[in-house]
């Protein structure tokens, strides 16, 4: 069975951030027709031209928003019409708001849980009838190693909305399985433009405890590349050769959290 998805049609939600961007240049060197789905316009062109120079697979950027469920609907319906069809997706929209569990604003879980959980449903209901007249498709949902164990401090109501989505992928792995919909989650622990971005909210002294606490728990003993070390897990996931893996969480880690 083979590993590729050249000639796949694929949506990457989030399509331009550090996992999303990374995942989508990877998948157009490997052959793939992409539409990367995120808000930040001037990247997304810049992105979809350069992987589609690079090649061979076509990449076409949308902006969606992942607050707003009408946009998400739309923008799905644009992006399935625009590939001819649907054969998997990647959701890496959404991130962190980092707040001690005692102080986190109502504003603020109510963000997380819109974009990182809810959109999450929303996007899997908009794909599955288009995955279901495919005869089938594959649907990988970014979630987090803390919705499994102890967070880095401040990210309580993160690991929760991500633990939202493990429950909801395995969910609907087990209904749409009749339709050989596959739905897993991954745990990535990847060195991203984000990371630098919530390591500079830290004081000194948070950032010292969170660099430690990561490096020195993970076994293998650095941050993971996503172009290299995460992507090409996906992609696996996203082609044939996984057509019997379904409701699985892969922690892509270096070792931090390992499953049971």
């Amino acid at each position: 069975m083979s590993f590729s998805i050249a000639g796949k049609r694929i949506l990457v939600t989030g399509g331009v951030g550090g996992v999303g961007g990374g995942s989508v240049r990877h998948f157009a060197r490997e052959g793939a027709n992409i539409v990367a789905l995120d808000i930040r316009d001037e990247e997304g062109m810049l992105l979809a031209k350069e992987a589609t120079e690079a090649g061979p697979g076509q990449v076409t950027y949308r902006r969606m928003d992942a607050s707003s469920t009408i946009d998400i609907r739309e923008s799905i319906e644009w992006a399935v019409d625009h590939l001819g069809g649907l054969d998997g997706i990647l959701t890496a929209h959404g991130g962190p708001i980092l707040s001690w569990a005692a102080e986190t604003p109502e504003s603020d879980w109510d963000w997380q849980l819109m974009v990182n959980a809810k959109a999450v449903g929303t996007i899997c209901q908009a794909v599955f009838p288009h995955l279901k007249d495919n005869g089938g498709g594959s649907i990988v949902n970014i979630a987090a190693g803390g919705a499994l164990k102890d967070g880095p401090i401040k990210t309580s109501s993160y690991s929760a909305s991500k633990g939202a989505v493990l429950s909801y992928t395995r969910s609907i792995a087990l209904e749409w399985a009749p339709y050989k919909i596959r739905a897993n989650c991954v745990n990535p622990v990847v060195a991203t433009p984000k990371d630098d971005q919530i390591q500079a909210l830290m004081t000194p002294e948070e950032r010292e405890r969170f660099r430690r606490q990561i490096h020195e728990s993970i076994p293998l003993g650095h941050m993971g590349d996503v172009e290299t070390e995460l992507a090409p897990a996906l992609q696996f996931l996203l082609s044939d050769a996984a057509k019997f893996v379904t409701s699985q969480i892969w922690g892509i880690d270096g070792g931090l959290c390992p499953s049971r």
